[in-house]
Parts: structure tokens; C-alpha cells; sequence
């Protein structure tokens, strides 16, 4: 079921914008429902979470708080990504290859599979041809601790992504980490929030085998405790190898055995692929999807009606951000510093999913011109 950002949303920012001061809401747990069954007025917390929501709404302009080169960096490096089989790690090698064009160096992916052990293995095979650097994404760095010394005793840089590691030893940066899958979790809670008019019940679909959801998983709890003691959460772990598979009947199961959950939230648009066909096959109405990083069917749901919310993950951005980092360590410049600045931010719902910047393909890529801004910062035309 398609939702709008319009009465509920405005009414409730309206009510916080005139009020004089914001007090959150207290707490005892995010599992009590509410008992309310008529439209009240909006509380603190409602009014806290639409002046949230009101600020990524807009197409966002920047690609992060960066700043240019002194120089070109060198050309001729050789970088090979570890890749995952799911849909937003082949967008992400794809996009990988073009920024490691633009900077005149050679590109090639490794297959990780879908366990740590498989993935161990990827990283000894990009080890044994000896590149400049190797990328990895979604495993913690735990994972390829052995590796990853011995790539930086090989002299290898290392960048990762989406790991939630923070500073390691022996990895130049980790981009897409705990912080911005925090606000991830904050924007999307203020959605639900402000949406169910502080009485929704939720279904939070994650996949425990990457770290990296779990700050998302918890950030959406936190702030719908704090800002919805009468919302109720659910979390829901699922398989790497349920995305599209058996994750759609799980949904429909799930929601059969809870039937006043009309909200599900998806760590990915991998993890939602097919639960709206599997929705209608099951006669199951009024359900709102929403989640993170949508695939392009996500936001064709949204203009169809058949989803209601996704925080636009900008994948090309953070993928293009390895090859900055790796830019930035051949110029000597700090790594850390540009691997922790926040990506773009933006909330897509029915009000703004035909305006946001996305490619050819319907793809988000949330700034029209980052390519433009990257070529700026690495001086390069």
C-alpha cells in the first residue's frame, strides 16, 4: 500500500513548528501497544520526528564534506573488489569500474560467495595477483584478519565499505559505517512514526549475517521507542540466500500469524524483492513497505502505489568514495577523516519519488552530478 507524506506528516509538523519547545516522549517499552483507537493530538515525539523528516526531503546537492586534491593522483593502479552475489554488490562493482577508469586504473572483481569462509578465500585469491588495492564490502574486517595483514605487509591497500568496523588497522577507511546507517535508522523511524499516527505496529526485516544492518535495526528501535511509546517493532532476521526467495512467504507467513503489523521495514531492496507480488497473491491490503537502499523496482513500487517509504542509500556515491579514499592515501592526504564523512541523505515517498536523481535505469543515485564533483576533487576531466 502506497503512502503520502500529507495530513499526517504536515499536521504533525504544523503542531511541532508552532509549539515553543520539543520534549521527547518517555518510554517504558517499544512492544506496548497503544491503546488509543481515535486520532489524538500530535505528541512531542510525533512533532520531533516530522522536524527530522522535514529536512531530507529534498534532493540532496553535495557529495559529502570533502575537500580536492592537490593533485592528480597516479594513474596505472590495479584494484580488484571482492563482490557479493546480491544485487546491490553487482551495482556496486559496476559503478566501481567506472570511477577506476576515470582514474586511468584497472578494474576486476572476485566472487566472495556467501559465507566468511568463501569470502576468506576471495581475499586469498586477490592477494596471490598482487594488485595495488583490494576492495571488500559487508564482512567485518574480523573476517579477513589474517588477510589483511598480510596485504599490508604485501604493501596492498585495503578500503572497505559498509562493515561497521570503524578505524582498523591495515584498511585505509571504512565508508557506509555505523554513523550513517544510524540516521538511515533515525529517518525511517521518524517516517513510521509520524505516518501511524503513534500506534504502528512493525515488521523489521534485516539479515544478521552482515553487521553493518545492525546499527539500522537498532537506531529504528531506539528512535521509535523514544519518540512512539505506543509503536510496536518486530525484528525479523532473515538468509543471505532468502533475498527473492524465501523471504516474500516468510513476509506473508509473518503477517498471517500477526495481523494488526501494517508496516514492514527492509534493511535493502534485495531483501523486499517479490514481497509485494507474494502481498497480492495472498489477499494481504493496507500493508506499508518501506526500508533502505532501494532497488529501482522500489521506487517504480512507490510512484505505482505498492510501497510507501525508502532512504535513498546512494550506492554509486559509496562506491565511488573507496576509489576517493584510495585517491586520497596516493596524494598522502587523510584517509579516515573522508571515509567517515556522511553520505547523502534523503527520504523517497509518492511526493517526491518522480523528482529524485536517479540514472537511465530508474537506479537512485540521489546527486545528479556526482561525477561531475568527484572529477573536481580528484582533478581529473
Amino acid at each position: 500500500m502506497g503512502s503520502r507524506i500529507t495530513k499526517s506528516f504536515v499536521t504533525v509538523l504544523a503542531a511541532g513548528l508552532a509549539a515553543t519547545a520539543l520534549t521527547a516522549c518517555s518510554s517504558d517499552s517499544s512492544s506496548t501497544t497503544a491503546s488509543a483507537e481515535t486520532h489524538g493530538p500530535a505528541t512531542a515525539g510525533q512533532k520531533e520526528a516530522a522536524a527530522f523528516l522535514a529536512k531530507y526531503i529534498s534532493n540532496p546537492t553535495s557529495i559529502g564534506d570533502l575537500k580536492a586534491l592537490p593533485e592528480r593522483p597516479p594513474t596505472g593502479k590495479s584494484v580488484i573488489n571482492l563482490q557479493a552475489s546480491t544485487a546491490i554488490a553487482q551495482r556496486a562493482a559496476a559503478t566501481q569500474k567506472v570511477a577506476a577508469q576515470l582514474l586511468g586504473w584497472s578494474y576486476d572483481s572476485i566472487a566472495t560467495g556467501p559465507t566468511p569462509a568463501s569470502a576468506a578465500a576471495a581475499f586469498d585469491a586477490a592477494i596471490a595477483r598482487h594488485p595495488d588495492a583490494i576492495l571488500f564490502a559487508g564482512f567485518p574486517a574480523a573476517v579477513f584478519a589474517k588477510q589483511i595483514a598480510e596485504a599490508k605487509a604485501a604493501g596492498i591497500k585495503v578500503v572497505s565499505t559498509a562493515t561497521g568496523d570503524g578505524k582498523t588497522d591495515g584498511v585505509l577507511g571504512d565508508v557506509l559505517g555505523a554513523p550513517q546507517m544510524q540516521l538511515y535508522g533515525k529517518l525511517l523511524a521518524a517516517y513510521f512514526v509520524t505516518e501511524s499516527d503513534g500506534k504502528g505496529q512493525a515488521g523489521v526485516y534485516s539479515i544478521q549475517a552482515f553487521p553493518i544492518l545492525a546499527p539500522w535495526v537498532t537506531a529504528f528501535q531506539s528512535w521509535v521507542k523514544q519518540w512512539c511509546p505506543g509503536c510496536k517493532t518486530s525484528v525479523v532476521n532473515q538468509q543471505v540466500t532468502d533475498q527473492g526467495t524465501k523471504t516474500p512467504s516468510n513476509v506473508v507467513g509473518f503477517l498471517q500469524r500477526n495481523p494488526d503489523v501494517k508496516w514492514l521495514m527492509f534493511a535493502t531492496g534485495d531483501l523486499a524483492q517479490g514481497v509485494p507480488a507474494a502481498l497480492a497473491t495472498a489477499g494481504l491490503k493496507g500493508i506499508h513497505i518501506g526500508g533502505g537502499s532501494p532497488d529501482p523496482a522500489d521506487i517504480a513500487n512507490i510512484k505505482a502505489g505498492t510501497e510507501s517509504a525508502w532512504v535513498g542509500n546512494t550506492v554509486d556515491i559509496a562506491n565511488w568514495r573507496l576509489f576517493d579514499v584510495l585517491a586520497r592515501d596516493y596524494a598522502k592526504t587523510d584517509t579516515q577523516a573522508a571515509a567517515a564523512a556522511l553520505l547523502p541523505l534523503q527520504l523517497i515517498t509518492s511526493d517526491n519519488a518522480g523528482k529524485v536523481a536517479a540514472d537511465k535505469t530508474g537506479y537512485y543515485i540521489g546527486v545528479a552530478d556526482y561525477q561531475d564533483q568527484f572529477k573536481k576533487l580528484w582533478r581529473v576531466s
